[in-house]
């Protein structure tokens, strides 16, 4: 029961600000690989696979001592991290949209992918009331296993709400309308990394709150 209700308060995160704080990091993204649906998927497991490890860090770090775990790793320090992912990654993809070669090779996306892990994870720590809360409850956890389990159901509630959000809404019903603008794939990129460019520096300087 206990489980089920962090997993609820999760659930209330990611339907509300969760939700809207990621589209103007995942969605420039997943414009610049609409044209491999696989590739645009696997994105979306690595940005949030970074989120429900961050919220199990986060558990189990509490188990430990919540009060000191709040109070030292403060959403400053982690929206600078956030901020420095996403400005290198938003100049990666503008190198490679700008660069000569039309294709990436395999290893070039699987460097990637720690890229959209680190936002992910690093995204995902500002206190608020649902996060404090995660924190009070597995700082008095019965056991270390506990606190994982803690962590990983309040990251699944998180997550599972924009999951589905970008899945359904940008690969089934705009998915014509991203297959009309295959032509036009430099230019997205290009505009898509521009803009991850100029979030990651409005997240550095706390402009923006993820």
């Amino acid at each position: 029961m206990l489980f089920l209700a962090i997993f609820f308060m999760g659930l209330q995160l990611g339907a509300t600000s969760c939700a809207i704080s990621c589209l103007p990091v995942m969605t420039p993204i997943l414009l610049a690989n609409s044209e491999e649906k696989n590739k645009s998927v696997a994105i979306l497991f690595q940005y949030f696979g970074g989120k429900i490890l961050a919220y199990t860090f986060i558990g189990t770090i509490s188990f430990f001592g919540g009060s000191v775990f709040k109070t030292l790793l403060t959403p400053i320090y982690f929206s600078k991290i956030a901020g420095i992912f996403l400005l290198f990654l938003g100049i990666f993809l503008l190198y490679r949209s700008l660069s000569s070669s039309n294709t990436c090779a395999s290893n070039c996306h699987s460097s990637l992918k720690y890229g959209y892990f680190g936002i992910g994870f690093f995204s995902s720590f500002s206190f608020c009331l649902p996060l404090s809360t995660l924190i009070a409850t597995s700082a008095v956890a019965s056991s270390f296993v506990t606190s994982i389990f803690l962590g990983i159901s309040f990251g699944l509630g998180v997550v599972i709400v924009p999951f589905l959000f970008f899945y359904f809404f940008i690969f089934k019903i705009t998915s014509e309308i991203l297959i009309n603008l295959q032509k036009y794939t430099r230019t997205i990129q290009i505009f898509s990394s521009s803009i991850i460019i100029f979030i990651g520096i409005m997240v550095f300087f706390e402009i923006l709150k993820l």
